[in-house]
């Protein structure tokens, strides 16, 4: 079955770190641009944390918008980060766990490889018997 190792613990939490601080670093630079010049919409902390998450996964209901040129570069900027950063960190975990369930925990006792395949008989690197 699939077991998480501490590596693995490693890497989910640096990416749930990754995606947790830019969301709230991109929601407190919104608000302190939006909520002076759009203090209607922007009234509190936790409706720029919803602009953040909406805008940042794409979503983009619009019924927050931001007016200021600042929070329309930074809203760009929140897009952009979202498109490239969140699906980076998502496959990087996926592909982890996929490496995991597929590969057993055998090692080469000649070339000393640690990752076979489940099913496998012979090393795939130098071809000894497993």
């Amino acid at each position: 079955m699939f077991k998480i190792k501490s590596e693995d613990g490693i890497i989910l939490v640096r990416i749930f770190l990754i995606i947790f601080s830019l969301v709230f670093i991109y929601s407190g630079a919104i608000y302190q641009v939006e909520h002076y010049s759009n203090p209607e919409v922007f009234k509190t902390f936790f409706d720029a944390l919803y602009f953040s998450v909406v805008t940042m996964t794409t979503v983009g209901f619009g019924d927050v918008i931001p007016l200021s040129e600042a929070g329309k570069i930074l809203t760009v900027i929140m897009i952009f980060s979202g498109i490239l950063l969140i699906p980076w960190q998502l496959s990087i975990l996926t592909q982890k766990f996929l490496q995991n369930t597929q590969q057993g925990n055998q090692v080469c006792s000649h070339c000393g490889l640690k990752f076979h395949d489940r099913d496998a008989n012979y090393c795939k690197i130098c071809g000894t018997k497993l």
